[in-house]
């Protein structure tokens, strides 16, 4: 789940804002809380625009609308003093860091406005002088003082990062090195693990130390590398958006194959989606404290409107496109079906995919149609790419599987086609409804005020990325676990980092378990509340057993694929090394309710863990009772327990809240 942006996220997108940035004025500055800053920007022909910051995570140009306070602290007054109404000149990121530099022109300087992305992040504002004026949070570290008066110098950069290495400089390290190769990747690329990781997979290297590497994979390692290279010196970015059951997982300005069981749309800005997954992700108050302004509720319809619009032109694109392909196999079609027959056929005599593709190549030169098709293989996937043009000589990729005859593959693109468009009128009357609302709302303010203030409203909430799995809270750590063995390989691939902890009961039948930012700051009595975690939603839970042993391990130790010449069975992994056990965990499991302003959420988890957030609990363990009579059972326990005028909140809930915290047939404890 992306939280942050990372150097090449920043790369992508100091691209894309450059020319609207430059040569804009600094109409104002504004602050929200603690760790967020808005920018206001102008040019002369065009409307104003405001980028927001937030320390340490993200920056992007935005079009929701934020509250802003009347009264800024003095560092906000501080950077308009010197900085509000003066032209940017430029705006760049440092080298390839998580730093962004706006160069401010004044007088016969400039002015420089730092913006740090890395660790807990700052805004620094540095005088015409080189000298630090101010400061969103002052320092003193060992190769820096960030303090007002000091010279300011840029946090230490190495000077080997994936713009600049060459095949002489890659060879040369990969000779010196040893250990992880993903390890290797992070130093000479200072990207990160992630886009390391992906390095990796599009080599189809699983090797795992350098020193098991061969020399095909080293070049293949560079050849990916090189492409990356390109894609940064030339600004080549392709953005795309992954997402599963429609909930965003990331956004990058290049293709990953980490997220190849994800669904991935090609989108325009990557601006725009960073500001839409990022602003709706901002914890904001839905109405303000006096009752007088509507704009929360306004904006949240906007917003709501905003994403149906897309989620329409989505639709309309999808059924033209999908019908697209259909009509231009049909067109083809006895070019296609000859190119897949001699395929199949060629393949059935034992001939190789290379060999294969080096015919195809010769048939295209000799400019036999069907071999004129051809763009690409993937044995691997049972894919082929075909390129088609279509009436207006414009090209056309399709992507089909090439075992499957030719009429199913076209009819699943109109059946693709069909089923967009079947979706369009559901779409277009959700928009009709939400425009209601915003008229409703606009003109009504003296109503909405007035049902403010004399009917308890509960709000409906937005549920948080992690409750599609078991998830509870253990401190600041974010705990998930898998439903079944699909949420088990989705939670591996996708949301298993480098800082994270895995967890697993020692029996079959257990959920994955991951430890968000597990390898800092965990305590042991959140060792052993996860372990009691992942033991209650295993099979121990179903066979009413109430204790059993859970280890852990590091994310490197786990993997989904098994060592050459052996054999993995499906929703297992393989774990190497030493496991790290919790022996003897006891059964322990606690259901409750959380009272927030505007609605009540159902928790579950360990029964500490359950009881630090809420004195509304419930304990359970395994017993006979059916989980659909327990949850409704819970449920009125529970509403017994809460204050009277906190009731109708719990009200609002339904025994569907309830159902996912309850690991199996229980009982409760009285």
């Amino acid at each position: 789940m992306k939280t942050s942006l990372s150097s090449l996220d920043i790369a992508a997108l100091v691209a894309e804002l450059r020319p609207q940035i430059v040569n804009s004025w600094i109409n104002n500055i504004y602050s929200i809380g603690k760790n967020r800053v808005i920018l206001r920007f102008r040019k002369t022909t065009e409307s104003p625009s405001e980028m927001v910051f937030e320390l340490g995570k993200r920056f992007h140009v935005t079009k929701y609308f934020r509250k802003k306070p009347t009264t800024p602290n003095n560092k906000i007054l501080s950077l308009r003093k010197h900085i509000r109404d003066l032209p940017v000149k430029d705006f760049y990121q440092k080298d390839l860091d998580r730093v962004v530099v706006f160069e401010i022109s004044y007088k016969d300087g400039f002015y420089k406005l730092i913006l740090e992305l890395f660790g807990e992040g700052n805004i620094i504002l540095v005088g015409p002088n080189n000298k630090i004026i101010l400061a969103y949070v002052y320092r003193r570290m060992r190769d820096r003082d960030v303090h007002p008066g000091r010279e300011f110098n840029f946090p230490p950069s190495s000077e080997l990062n994936i713009a600049s290495i060459t095949k002489e400089i890659f060879f040369d390290k990969l000779s010196k090195s040893s250990g992880k190769v993903v390890n290797f990747l992070n130093e000479i690329m200072g990207l990160g693990p992630l886009y390391s990781k992906d390095i990796l997979l599009k080599a189809e290297v699983s090797t795992k130390t350098v020193e098991e590497l061969q020399d095909a994979e080293k070049d293949k390692i560079f050849e990916n590398l090189t492409n990356l290279q390109k894609t940064i010196t030339n600004k080549a970015y392709v953005y795309h958006k992954y997402t599963d059951e429609e909930e965003i997982v990331d956004i990058t300005p290049i293709a990953m194959n980490r997220y190849d069981d994800l669904e991935v749309n090609e989108v325009d800005s990557f601006n725009d989606e960073l500001d839409d997954f990022f602003s709706t992700q901002e914890e904001e108050p839905e109405f303000t404290e006096d009752k007088t302004e509507t704009t929360g509720k306004l904006t949240k319809f906007q917003k709501i409107l905003n994403n149906q619009e897309k989620h329409l032109k989505s639709l309309i694109d999808q059924e033209e496109k999908e019908k697209k392909k259909g009509d231009l196999l049909y067109a083809n079609f006895i070019d296609v079906d000859e190119l897949l027959t001699t395929i199949l056929k060629t393949r059935r005599n034992g001939v190789s995919w290379t060999e294969i593709e080096e015919k195809l190549v010769i048939g295209k030169e000799k400019g036999i149609a069907s071999a004129m098709l051809f763009e690409e293989i993937k044995p691997k996937n049972k894919l082929i790419v075909l390129k088609l043009f279509d009436e207006k000589s414009e090209e056309e990729k399709i992507e089909l599987d090439f075992t499957l005859p030719l009429v199913e593959s076209a009819n699943s693109f109109y059946e693709k086609s069909k089923k967009a468009r079947r979706k369009v009128p559901g779409a277009e009357a959700a928009i009709g409804r939400s425009k209601k609302q915003i008229e409703e709302a606009s003109m009504k303010k003296e109503e909405i005020e007035k049902e403010i203030e004399t009917k308890p409203m509960v709000i409906k909430r937005t549920k948080r990325w992690y409750e599609k799995f078991h998830w509870f809270i253990c401190k600041d750590h974010i705990v998930i676990g898998g439903t079944d063995a699909k949420t088990n390989e989705r939670i591996l691939k996708t949301y298993l980092d480098d800082n994270d902890l895995f967890f697993h009961a020692d029996v079959h039948g257990a959920p994955y378990v991951v430890v968000k930012e597990g390898q800092t700051n965990l305590s042991e009595d959140c060792i052993n509340e996860i372990a009691t975690f992942a033991l209650n939603y295993s099979s121990i839970w179903k066979g009413k057993k109430l204790v059993g042993d859970v280890y852990s391990v590091l994310p490197d130790q786990v993997s989904l694929t098994a060592p050459s010449g052996q054999y993995l069975s499906k929703g297992s992994v393989m774990i190497y090394g030493t496991k790290n056990y919790q022996k003897n965990v006891e059964i322990s499991h606690a259901v409750g309710i959380v009272i927030f302003d505007e609605h009540a959420q159902v928790i579950g988890g360990p029964l500490k863990s359950v009881e630090e957030r809420t004195s509304i609990t419930i304990q359970i363990k395994p017993g006979d009772v059916p989980k659909g009579k327990l949850a409704k059972e819970i449920r009125e326990i529970l509403l017994k327990k809460c204050p009277e005028d906190e009731k109708y909140k719990v009200e609002s809930l339904t025994v569907n809240d309830f159902l996912p915290f309850i690991p199996g047939d229980s009982k409760i404890l009285k």
